[in-house]
């Protein structure tokens, strides 16, 4: 069985590689360049190409563990399910508040040092 998406990919490449050697001869560029460019953007393009025209699927992302799917919520009922599921979106705001201020000190520190400079 042939592989066509490599076929097309290495006829697509020699195709960008003439084109690129062309326009570098055209523009000035010594022949050797023109020839060494011309390989790297026909060697590009052809890859490019080739993995635009291949069939396969995409690839299944592996599923990131939230903090609710760490929090096992068990059979319970009425408050003591509340207070449970009130606990964890607390813990999950507190998270979300440490990485804001990390942040922000980031910024602040970067636009101080900036400011000094001047």
């Amino acid at each position: 069985m042939k592989d066509t998406s490599f076929s097309d990919g290495l006829s697509a490449g020699l195709k960008f590689w003439l084109f690129f050697m062309l326009s570098f001869a055209l523009a000035g560029y010594p022949i050797t360049l023109s020839i060494f460019f011309g390989a790297l953007g026909g060697l590009a393009g052809g890859w490019i190409f080739a993995w635009w025209k291949s069939k396969e699927g995409p690839t299944q992302p592996q599923p990131i563990a939230s903090l609710s799917s760490k929090v096992k919520f068990t059979k319970l009922s009425g408050l003591r399910l509340a207070k449970q599921k009130r606990d964890a979106k607390t813990k999950k705001q507190r998270l979300a508040v440490q990485r804001r201020k990390v942040l922000n000190s980031l910024f602040r520190k970067g636009n101080s040092s900036r400011s000094s400079r001047r």
